[in-house]
């Protein structure tokens, strides 16, 4: 065609815009995104040729120029050995309940079944995926049922997939998959039957599951969802293991929720446990948080004890990546007494010069000044003075020098 048309024709093409998720949008269109439910969406070939007039990919007729209606989606159909399945019935009658427990679009099936809390139907797909409980509970999708069915069966339906789960529900529990299934039964559990053989099963693996990515959830829920009285054998392993459990990656969770939910008794004794481990624990990259949450409690007690389990070593705990956390922790906690105390051994500590300059020790001192009476603050510039000359050459001491500026004006 002529240049002439050749430009009408460019006009004539709708302008294409990004779409904010990175896919590309008609202007002319503005269909709703089935994705990010945005009033744009990306065209297709034939919703932009009716836009046009053009009559889509098969050159049909062209219309006013408005965006046509979306049509509605059909449902997709569920298809089984060559037969279209709508009911649970009809399922049943063929004997492929199981097989749809274990398949993708089946289990979605019998899932948006059982929600709908026909007892006839709960009962029916029970009896059909029961003797398959420990597969279904680690199949991706399987697992998503079985969960349906711990909250929608009867209590005595829930017993026995519990106890049919009893002789594998730790390797359950730490599968990804499983770990939500074993959570659930803990969750729902209604009975003192269902209770015992979840504290039966999980019992004689209990550190297993408290330092494992999937099974550390199944122990924090028990200690949510169970009497205290029940979950007395996580509180037992912890404080007989209260080391390896306040340094593990998990552990150190699973024992802040001991801490939550623990009776008078098992507390008490968890805390005399850290505690006396303190100065092992604030020097662990997980064990240091432990015993800040002990901190953040704010009991005068405990922090005391805290403290005092630490004194002696402020100095040398404050040069130390984790350990330093916890000395600040200290400092704000805002008991006079605490802050006097570790006031004292720092500026009196013979590495006075290398707790300012270093990297880690430095913050430590910016929060002793910050929080430190008058006089603990004069006598801490009483000790530096000999040092003032050497804090301006180094990045921590300069911002130590800010902070004793900022305290002290005087020193202008």
């Amino acid at each position: 065609p002529p240049p002439r048309h050749q430009a009408e024709a460019a006009r004539a093409q709708p302008r294409i815009a990004p779409h904010p998720r990175g896919r590309l949008l008609c202007r002319l269109c503005s269909a709703r995104c089935s994705r990010c439910s945005s009033r744009s969406s990306r065209c297709s070939l034939s919703t932009r040729a009716r836009v046009l007039g053009t009559g889509g990919a098969g050159g049909g007729g062209g219309s006013s120029g408005k965006p046509a209606a979306e049509e509605p989606r059909q449902p997709k159909r569920l298809m089984l050995r060559g037969r279209e399945v709508r009911t649970v019935e009809e399922a049943a009658a063929q004997g492929a309940l199981l097989e749809l427990a274990h398949d993708q679009n089946g289990c979605r099936f019998l899932q948006d079944q059982l929600d709908l809390r026909t007892r006839s139907h709960v009962d029916t797909i029970f009896e059909a995926v029961k003797s398959d409980v420990i597969p279904l509970s680690t199949d991706p999708f399987g697992n998503y049922l079985i969960q349906k069915l711990l909250q929608y069966g009867t209590s005595e339906q829930r017993t026995q997939l519990v106890v049919g789960s009893v002789p594998e529900m730790v390797n359950v529990a730490l599968n990804v998959h499983g770990t939500r299934v074993v959570q659930k039964m803990v969750e729902v559990a209604d009975s003192a039957a269902q209770t015992a053989a979840i504290e039966s099963a999980l019992e004689p693996r209990v550190m297993d599951l408290i330092r494992d990515m999937n099974g550390n959830h199944v122990i924090q829920r028990c200690l949510a969802s169970l009497a205290s009285e029940k979950a007395g054998f996580i509180y037992d392993k912890v404080v007989a293991e209260c080391v390896a459990v306040a340094t593990h990656r998990h552990g150190c969770c699973v024992l802040q929720r001991c801490l939550d939910h623990a009776d008078g008794g098992h507390r008490d004794a968890i805390i005399a446990e850290i505690v006396r481990h303190a100065p092992k624990l604030v020097v662990d990259p997980f064990g240091n948080y432990v015993v800040q949450y002990i901190l953040e409690l704010k009991t005068p007690e405990l922090t005391h004890a805290i403290v005092q389990a630490l004194q002696g070593g402020f100095a040398e705990l404050s040069l130390q990546k984790f350990s330093s956390n916890v000395i600040e922790k200290c400092l704000k906690s805002g008991d006079a007494e605490v802050i006097s105390m570790v006031a004292r051994e720092l500026t009196s500590a013979r590495s006075l010069s290398t707790l300012l300059h270093d990297p880690f020790a430095n913050y430590v001192m910016q929060t002793l000044i910050t929080v430190s009476s008058d006089d603990e603050v004069a006598l801490l510039v009483e000790r530096i003075q000999p040092h003032l000359a050497s804090l301006r050459s180094t990045l921590y001491g300069k911002r130590i020098q800010a902070k004793l500026l900022r305290r002290c004006p005087k020193l202008r």
